[in-house]
């Protein structure tokens, strides 16, 4: 069928609303209403719809499956990739999907995959202040950041967003409409946390909640040397530290090295004195600065780290390339490695506007839960390396390459190890049976299964989905 036959089929799928589906002969159709967030990867869908009601949902995806089109959920709109709006297939926008209600006597929640962070944060606070663990950007969709892991400062006490889901909505490609949860369809409720995008769309989640943190600090230290020797010290010393058992789970850590500045910074949640007795500065090389703020009100902590995110250009969409990396603890960057690693960025090639390579501490109560329970593997890992750098227009092959030879030096004290990448932070650049089994890893045969019988023709496709192939 072609897109005439498609359109007259969504149209009638969304009730006749004229206002709910958009063309790519519409004005305007990229920049008013795809709106992708990475401008260096150009998409251009079928058509963009915005259901409004699950039924709506399924009626879309039925409408697609006849018509020979592929479909993809966009919630926030922060893929990497923009595989929310993949070309040529049919993109399902939840923004209307914005109901929330809170049980009171169990603090679950229930909330549409439309929200945005901050509204759930805002939402949940209002409602006698309790949140959900998650990450700090306020404009990211739950609908995503829900189905792929959700880390965050919190994650280390409270685990992951995936860790608080209790039930799920979910429209599968046969235009059914399904629960899934502990007791019911339990290898799709298995998928869907940490892949969620390769199986369905869910429009609801069910959260378990806890009680907002009553006092952080919110800290951060900064060196100003940029020499490789001196970067190389901070890092090392970084590494050991969070290398620690005994490092507290009420602690987060992000060390972020970019042009111009080295920055440790994150949250303690806790009190002012318990966060001094950490004696944190005796662990490092003496820094430039030290700041750290005492907040006692979690809505005012979540919207300070939206203005640092606002602040670090990353929130609006512009022309960028990333990259991620995951260690475990026997996959430690070597001392040789690191001097190797910062002497590389201080003399390669480099034509990016900006560019930031962010080491974010994991393990506590993310690595409670077993590797296996959930379709996210990344369990054991004790920092992420999330790689950034961004152009004023189409990034550059210099740039694309600066990033991937970073990542060659850095993994060459252990080139066979296997490390992960997180979901979260696509490479679109990376062939698609090497992103599968990075992104998921031990858990890609299950997944594999498990698409072949909830979506054998692979209707929820993006160019690195799981697959309902075994051997990919």
């Amino acid at each position: 069928m072609g897109i005439y036959t498609i359109a007259t089929c969504l149209l009638a799928a969304l009730g006749g609303n004229s206002s709910l589906v958009a063309f790519p002969t519409e004005a305007n159709y990229s920049s008013n209403v795809v709106q992708p967030y990475n401008l260096h990867y150009p998409v251009l869908p079928a058509a963009v719809t915005f259901p409004e009601t699950a039924q709506q949902v399924a009626a879309i995806v039925k409408c697609a499956v006849e018509s020979g089109y592929k479909v993809q959920p966009k919630s926030g709109g922060h893929s990497y990739g923009n595989y929310g709006s993949s070309t040529g297939e049919v993109s399902v926008n939840l923004k209307n999907f914005q109901q929330f209600t809170m049980d009171y006597s169990t603090d679950v929640t229930t909330v549409g995959a439309g929200l945005l962070l901050g509204d759930v944060t805002e939402l949940l606070y209002n409602a006698g202040q309790r949140f959900i663990s998650h990450g700090t950007c306020p404009q990211i969709g739950i609908g995503g950041h829900g189905t792929v892991g959700g880390a965050g400062p919190p994650s280390r006490l409270y685990g992951l967003t995936i860790d608080h889901i209790e039930e799920v909505e979910v429209v599968l490609a046969n235009a059914t409409i399904v629960r899934a949860s502990q007791s019911q369809n339990l290898d799709l409720f298995f998928a869907i946390r940490g892949a969620g995008a390769s199986f369905g769309i869910v429009t609801e989640f069910i959260f378990r909640t806890e009680p907002a943190p009553a006092e952080t600090v919110n800290y951060a230290y900064i060196w100003t040397a940029t020499d490789a020797p001196s970067r190389a010290q901070v890092f090392k010393s970084w590494q050991s530290w969070i290398s620690n058992d005994s490092l507290p789970r009420e602690l987060s850590s992000t060390l972020t090295i970019n042009q111009n500045l080295t920055i440790m910074a994150g949250a303690y949640f806790g009190s002012q004195e318990d966060f001094d007795a950490l004696q944190i500065a005796s662990y490092f090389p003496p820094a430039q600065s030290f700041s750290a703020k005492v907040v006692t009100n979690f809505l005012e902590l979540t919207q300070l780290w939206g203005e640092e995110i606002q602040q670090s250009g990353t929130a609006d969409p512009s022309y960028f390339y990333a990259k991620s990396l995951g260690f475990e603890p026997q996959t430690r960057i070597p001392d040789q490695v690191v001097d190797e690693v910062f002497q590389y960025l201080a003399t390669a090639k480099n034509d990016a506007r900006s560019w930031a390579i962010n080491f974010e501490v994991g393990r506590g109560a993310i690595s409670d839960v077993p590797s296996s329970a959930m379709a996210f593997p990344h369990r054991k890992t004790l920092f992420f390396m999330l790689s950034y750098a961004k152009d004023n227009g189409k990034v550059s092959t210099t740039t694309t390459q600066f990033l991937d030879r970073l990542n060659k030096v850095i993994t060459s004290g252990m080139s066979n190890a296997y490390y992960g990448e997180y979901v979260g932070y696509v490479d679109p650049n990376e062939p698609k049976d090497e992103a599968r089994k990075n992104y998921w890893g031990s858990n890609l045969k299950r997944l594999n299964k498990i698409k072949a019988a909830v979506d054998p023709h692979d209707i929820f496709h993006n160019q690195q989905s799981v697959s309902p192939d075994s051997d990919s």
